[in-house]
């Protein structure tokens, strides 16, 4: 049964399937949607509180291994029913003893006519098991927490999943319709989330906080993936729910965008309220036209557009740096124009570490205007009791598929 499970593919909006999990630790600790196929051993029985499938599903959700797992808003589970399990392992059985006389058909001496009807036996019980998998895994388990209540305590919305479509089918149709996952999420949505609780205190939160938060706790909404997010603010920002900053800093919001069209979201940015962001909108302004007429020491006025005023004297004072003459403009600060980095990588988890560097280092790069990126990858590797000739040669074949400029072995 675990065999035929493992042949289920990945459908949207889950980014990921993990298939008949022996423990937590065989269960990631993603920032994206995904599905958990529980074992034919952990079994669902209805009304009942401590069945296998709850049990196990609950394991998976509050810990990886011996670590608590952190990203437990990313999690949905399907379960197989106990009472159709009996049939779903009859259907097994009977398709393994077809094979089993398949694959001694010599030994058995069959004629022509019975390895058909064998290969005919094995094509229907093939067609039964299939039918019963999908007949006997239709109990879909998603985690939540009432906020309002007790929020350490889990609490499973339990439904059934019927029809004859593939299990990953009815599981995402499923939580696509009861809004379990959402795919696409409205601004007005997003900024209730953030006005009732998580900014509640303060004028603005990171890209970064926000989906940690989106994907950490079950009393949030679940988004499918970051992209979401991203596609939310997106639309937010340019219907005026709220604004976007690059930064912030000395009580102040750097590149404030607000009822505007934005390309990119990087995790670095900020949401900002509306009500902030108007009030810096406006405290610019004012001090943008303040600058744009000052009085000069002579009593006239100079503008942004008359640098030298509007003052009519002549002689002396006015070229050769009187009074109504203007000071030589401070000279400038050199911007910074080059920057480099070296990070150490954990070995297990190398795939998370790059893609943080990427997403909070290098799209920033890459951004600016006229900035050529050049990123290189560099491997140590040390074994004390040498390396076997195996590997020196399946590596360095590698490599010269994948045009390393620099590799090799040394003593």
């Amino acid at each position: 049964i675990e065999q035929e499970l493992k042949k289920l593919k990945k459908e949207p909006p889950f980014a990921g399937l993990h298939l008949c999990p022996t423990s937590s630790g065989d269960v990631s600790d993603d920032q994206s949607a995904r599905l958990v196929v529980l074992r034919p051993a952990d079994a669902y029985v209805a009304e009942k509180t401590d069945c296998p499938a709850l049990v196990k599903a609950e394991e998976i959700l509050n810990s990886r291994g011996s670590s608590p797992r952190t990203y437990r808003n990313t999690l949905v589970f399907v379960a197989p029913d106990q009472s159709l399990l009996h049939d779903l392992k009859k259907a097994v059985r009977d398709l393994l003893a077809w094979q089993s006389i398949k694959d001694d058909s010599v030994r058995l001496n069959l004629d022509a006519a019975q390895n058909v009807e064998t290969a005919n036996n094995i094509a229907r019980c093939k067609e039964s098991v299939a039918y019963r998998l999908r007949e006997t895994y239709c109990w879909l388990l998603v985690p939540s927490v009432d906020a309002s209540a007790d929020i350490k305590t889990i609490l499973w919305d339990v439904d059934k999943l019927t029809g004859v479509e593939p299990i990953v089918s009815k599981a995402a149709a499923k939580t696509k319709q009861n809004e379990q996952i959402v795919t696409k999420w409205a601004p007005a949505l997003l900024k209730m989330e953030l006005d009732n609780l998580l900014w509640k205190n303060d004028d603005h939160i990171q890209v970064k906080k926000l989906w940690e938060y989106l994907t950490t706790y079950c009393y949030l909404p679940r988004l499918a993936n970051l992209s979401v997010l991203e596609s939310t603010i997106r639309a937010g920002v340019g219907g005026e729910s709220f604004a976007l900053a690059s930064s912030f800093g000395d009580g102040k919001y750097s590149e404030l965008k607000l009822n505007t069209t934005v390309a990119n979201i990087y995790q670095s940015d900020y949401l900002v309220k509306t009500s902030e962001a108007l009030k810096q909108i406006e405290r610019e302004a004012r001090e943008r036209a303040e600058l744009g007429q000052v009085e000069t020491p002579d009593g006239g006025e100079t503008s942004e557009h008359d640098p030298q005023g509007t003052s009519s004297a002549s002689g002396p004072d006015s070229t050769q740096g009187g009074p109504g003459t203007p000071p030589d403009p401070l000279p400038q600060e050199v911007a910074d124009t080059r920057f480099f980095m070296s990070a150490k990588l954990d070995n297990t988890r190398v795939i998370r570490d790059l893609q943080k560097y990427l997403d909070e280092v290098v799209n920033l790069l890459f951004s600016t205007d006229n900035c050529e990126v050049e990123l290189t990858l560099e491997v140590s590797a040390h074994a004390e009791n040498g390396f076997p000739q195996t590997t020196v040669r399946s590596v360095s074949e590698n490599c010269k598929t994948l045009k390393v400029d620099d590799f090799g072995f040394e003593k």
